[in-house]
């Protein structure tokens, strides 16, 4: 299977930024909590972590509005790939963020090299809302980490590609990638 370059979206939390890792390194810096990456066994950190919920709202409240300060990586490979993506087609990212401001500057930060024209980043709100706007742009694939997306991006006719994380390892039926290079090696170059 080759992937057209204009016919794959890219969720951003868990896909492309470290969000995940930006979480357990300000847990420990600011609050002394320690938390391994394996352990996160749910999308749903309130599930999975045993930590006060003030900490986790506030935690989350920096990674929703100040992405950039809180110090956010791109996941490995991701930049290498999405640049040669772009010099193909526009990159689409869509998110389940309830505001675009801060993830896109993250974004736009951590993609320098690309042309703002040639990103496209929409936070629609919620998971189920991502299927509308993908479906109205043509999308046939979308590579995404939380799992009960992607059973909803395929009963809408889009083929999820998960992206492996502790969270989605459940049973499933759908393609899977375990980093970026994986991703390269799908598309039609």
């Amino acid at each position: 299977m080759k992937i057209k370059p204009n016919e794959i979206a890219f969720d951003i939390d868990g896909v492309f930024a470290d969000t995940i890792g930006a979480f357990i390194k300000k847990a420990k810096q600011k609050y002394g909590i320690t938390i391994k990456y394996e352990d996160i066994k749910e999308y749903d950190l309130k599930k999975t972590l045993n930590i006060d919920e003030r900490i986790l709202t506030e935690l989350a409240k920096e990674i929703l509005y100040n992405p950039i300060k809180m110090g956010i990586k791109p996941i490995k490979g991701a930049v290498e790939v999405l640049k040669k993506l772009s010099e193909r087609s526009k990159l689409l990212f869509v998110t389940a963020r309830p505001d675009k401001e801060g993830i896109k500057r993250w974004v736009y930060e951590t993609l320098k090299e690309i042309e703002r024209e040639n990103i496209n980043i929409v936070a629609v709100g919620t998971h189920e809302e991502k299927i509308p706007f993908l479906r109205s742009c043509g999308i046939r694939y979308f590579v995404e980490d939380r799992l009960e997306t992607c059973f909803l991006l395929s009963q809408a006719s889009i083929i999820p590609i998960v992206f492996e994380q502790p969270w989605n390892r459940k049973p499933h039926p759908f393609l899977k990638v375990k980093n970026w290079k994986q991703i390269e090696m799908m598309i039609d170059w």
